[in-house]
């Protein structure tokens, strides 16, 4: 055995402690470095801008990966859209399905390039959304895992749109001087499958006045010239002209009477003629700057004005003839409209009755925060205006829902929902 001397044995303690001392030291943790717990679990972040939405590509269809739909299913917050389960879409699928019911069922509901689906297919998606209505609100991952989602590449430009209530009479007394016209009975329609060298104009409408077939009444033939006064075809009037013309943009309005009584006018017919808005004829005029094309600024304008008045609304060729009811304000498809879920779409690019995946922010009132909503939508109307990748949102029927509907203009993602099963047919 080795003998230790005391200096080595001085020597050994002291490096003894020198190694504890520094396994004992404080570590320095790095700088940049970030922890990560494993028990936390991932989540799924989009790639898109979290505010706007900004896309490129072209006005085309492209397919969804399953794990993406999923994942875009579960993002779908059918409170956002004022409803407390799924199961309240019921009723207004039912209108869509009895819509797609009067299209045959092999006929083609869409016809683009990349995408095709027959109106039997429209149905059947709509009918598999139905029944699977009672189990979304614990599993709203089921709507990817049973439909397939064509995310349109471009998104869309989305719009909104209300039902006014408007001061009115159904006959004409005091300040009540404006008329609201039926369809005249000279007004005619190409029937389907006639084949005659007219414009696509004339195909929607036109007359025929000396044996001649002609293009039907503009907005100044009517409004200024006044050639349908005195023809018994006024079913309403109103007090306000410029409420007039903007029910003629909204393709409806809920009439309130001097008694109180509320009335419905339904769009019942066009005069075929180019649509165009207010706003962009008074910016083309130079009557006004594009930062006052508020719809109250044109409004003001134009009482104020009324030397121009009439002038300037009769650059909008279009005139809208309506129905009196006393129901509620119908779609395209002749069925009500559904605050926060009803669509206006181009048939086009996303046909009548379709199921619709959206995103979009709404300012519920002046001075207020905007509010997201992450929805499911159903193309359940048409406008003049609303062509190519555009939406306009059914807010609902009531003055409160004005500044909403006005206020609303933004780029969105949109896909269309078809499901799986609907397919394989």
């Amino acid at each position: 055995m080795i003998k230790l001397t005391p200096f080595i044995k001085t020597l050994l303690i002291v490096c003894a402690l020198s190694f504890l001392a520094c396994g004992c030291a404080t570590k320095i943790p790095s700088v940049g470095k970030k922890k990560y717990s494993r028990t936390k679990p991932k989540t799924w972040k989009s790639k898109r801008a979290k505010d706007n939405f900004v896309a490129s590509g072209p006005v085309k269809y492209s397919l969804l990966p399953s794990s993406s739909s999923e994942l875009a299913a579960r993002r779908i917050d059918i409170r956002s859209q004022g409803m407390k389960s799924w199961k309240q879409l019921g009723p207004q699928i039912r209108r869509s399905i009895e819509y797609a019911r009067r299209n045959p069922s092999g006929g083609l509901a869409l016809k683009r390039n990349e995408l095709r689906l027959t109106w039997g297919q429209l149905r059947k998606s709509l009918e598999d959304l139905e029944r699977l209505l009672p189990r979304l609100d614990k599993n709203p991952e089921l709507l990817g895992k049973y439909f397939v989602w064509y995310e349109l590449q471009s998104g869309a430009e989305m719009t909104g749109y209300y039902t006014p209530v408007i001061e009115a009479s159904l006959t004409k007394r005091g300040a009540y001087k404006y008329p609201v016209y039926r369809v005249p009975p000279d007004l005619r329609k190409a029937r389907p499958g006639q084949t005659h060298p007219w414009s696509e104009q004339l195909r929607k409408a036109y007359r025929v006045e000396n044996g001649k077939i002609l293009p039907y009444h503009s907005r100044r033939d009517i409004d200024v010239k006044k050639v349908l006064s005195g023809r018994g075809l006024e079913v309403a009037w109103f007090k306000d002209p410029v409420d007039l013309f903007y029910m003629h943009v909204q393709g409806g309005g809920v009439l309130r009477l001097p008694d109180g009584r509320l009335r419905t006018a339904v769009f019942s017919g066009t005069n075929g003629l180019s649509f165009k808005g207010l706003g962009q004829i008074m910016l083309n005029k130079g009557i006004l700057k594009r930062s006052q094309l508020s719809r109250a600024k044109i409004k003001n304008y134009l009482l104020s004005h009324p030397d121009k008045m009439w002038e300037i609304m009769a650059s909008n060729k279009s005139y809208i003839f309506f129905k009196i009811t006393r129901g509620e304000p119908l779609g395209a498809t002749g069925k009500p409209l559904l605050s926060m879920v009803s669509l206006a779409s181009d048939p086009q690019l996303i046909p009548l009755g379709s199921i619709v995946s959206f995103r979009t922010d709404i300012y519920p009132k002046e001075g207020q925060p905007s509010r997201r909503v992450n929805g499911i939508g159903l193309a359940q109307d048409t406008g003049k205006a609303i062509r190519g990748a555009r939406l306009d949102y059914y807010i609902g029927t009531g003055n409160e829902f004005k500044y909403t509907a006005h206020h609303l203009k933004k780029k969105i993602p949109v896909s269309l929902l078809i499901s799986r099963a609907a397919l394989r047919r």
